[in-house]
């Protein structure tokens, strides 16, 4: 239950983030209310209060029933049904919420244009309009220490006489780590070729939101290579420590959503405050370009980039062949990410067979077969304790261990067993270490026909 409830939290915490982030919109920033530009009498008027209050209280019934839906799965027995209920129910929640937040852009836009408070500009891209003087960028240099400090992890997997399944793991994390720090600097620079946050002509409010944007974005950048880097060597660190291991993922997980998310906030706010009570009408309406407020189709722009109209991230053009690409490329995932645990269900719940030949022991479980000929078992016996053992690859559930693991006494060694059977038989060839477990007749009658 408590591994069902870890791994729910995995999955649940997209939701609150954009349940948070969706009914922040509903207060206006950039001159925007529920991602659609709105004049200065349009952001008090009753009909739009009332809109945003009916949409908050039903974007809040949305919330409270996918997080329902979701609770039932704490109890459930298997860990590969728990995991693709969490697939299919996350896929689920997200096309809600976005279609749910879409409907309410749509709504409002409706209003708009029954009000008549369509701007000049609407529609119109918006080449530039030139701030005042800006910041430079940061100096990059900034970067280049987390990115070496990530590649002392890398070099240590090479000369280390680590074992093999924490050499695998530490290879694993160590270049994902160095990938994330050297793409925090590519994603950093980004920001500096985008447009400025223009809504007017006022070019010291364009100065002053452009600078929110770009001191935010390089803020979590910073923040996100720094704690990677030391996430890293605190992984190194472990020793080859699995509690510390998980220890160090989950606080470097929390403390980096944390800063995204508190980077985020913090522009959303300074972009609030520059913004509000303004009466010149906006020169900047860009509606028609959002899909659902959320998704940038414009073919008349050529940046595969966009700003995100609030907070400080960006968006991809889905009218490149670029866009398109990460586009079809994530949907792809998303729909696919369910068979994952169709997948996993096959090898949690499908049963092992262990069969005697006149020549061969064989093993059967899923997708797997292990087949080890008699006459070239060197050495075999029954052990009523399996020794602590640790995955390289292949699966480890509570009912299934199987696939390629260093097990403690044996080294490296080929499973397929039930951790909590009775007794395991254990195969040495020349080449090869295989733990089976089974019906304990059969065990013996194996044991009896080793040559």
């Amino acid at each position: 239950m408590w591994f069902n409830l870890f791994l729910l939290a995995a999955f649940y915490l997209f939701l609150p983030i954009e349940y948070v982030t969706m009914r922040n919109n509903t207060v206006c920033k950039n001159n925007l209310i529920l991602s659609v530009t709105l004049p200065p009498e349009a952001r008090g008027d009753k009909e739009v209060l009332d809109f945003c209050g009916a949409f908050r209280k039903q974007y809040r019934r949305l919330f409270w029933i996918l997080t329902a839906a979701l609770a039932p799965c704490v109890f459930l027995p298997w860990v590969s049904v728990v995991m693709t209920a969490a697939l299919v129910w996350m896929l689920a929640a997200l096309v809600l919420m976005c279609w749910f937040y879409g409907k309410a852009n749509k709504g409002l836009r409706e209003i708009k244009r029954r009000r008549g408070w369509q701007t000049p500009t609407a529609g119109q891209t918006v080449v530039e309009l030139q701030p005042g003087k800006l910041p430079k960028p940061v100096k990059t240099g900034w970067f280049v220490p987390p990115m070496i400090l990530s590649i002392l992890p890398v070099l240590s997997c090479f000369v280390d006489h680590w074992n093999s399944a924490w050499k695998l793991t530490l290879a694993i994390t160590a270049a994902t780590g160095l990938l994330v720090t050297a793409m925090s600097l590519l994603c950093y620079g980004l920001i500096f070729r985008q447009r400025a946050d223009a809504l007017d002509a006022d070019r010291d409010l364009t100065a002053s939101l452009t600078r929110v944007r770009r001191y935010n974005w390089t803020k979590f950048w910073l923040l996100a290579s720094w704690l990677t880097a030391l996430y890293s060597l605190a992984v190194w660190c472990c020793q080859g420590s699995w509690n510390w291991y998980m220890v160090w993922t989950v606080a470097y997980s929390v403390v980096l959503l944390a800063a995204a998310m508190a980077t985020e906030f913090a522009a959303r706010r300074a972009q609030q405050r520059l913004t509000q009570g303004r009466t010149r009408n906006p020169q900047v309406d860009e509606d028609s370009c959002w899909i659902w407020g959320q998704f940038y189709y414009n073919p008349n722009n050529n940046r595969n980039f966009v700003n995100e109209r609030v907070g400080m991230g960006m968006s991809m053009n889905l009218a490149r062949p670029a866009g398109k690409m990460l586009m079809g490329f994530s949907a792809s995932i998303l729909l696919l990410m369910p068979l994952l645990g169709v997948w996993l269900m096959a090898e949690e719940l499908s049963p092992m067979r262990l069969t005697l030949t006149e020549d061969a022991l064989v093993m059967e479980q899923a997708f797997t077969d292990y087949t080890v000929p008699l006459d070239q078992v060197e050495e075999a016996n029954l052990i009523s304790q399996l020794p602590p053992a640790y995955r390289t690859w292949g699966t480890g559930l509570d009912n299934l261990l199987k696939g390629d693991f260093s097990v403690e006494g044996y080294g490296n060694a080929k499973l397929c067993l039930n951790p909590n059977a009775d007794q395991f038989l254990v195969l040495k060839t020349k080449d090869q270490t295989y733990i089976f477990s089974g019906d304990p007749e059969l065990l013996k009658e194996c044991l009896a026909r080793i040559p």
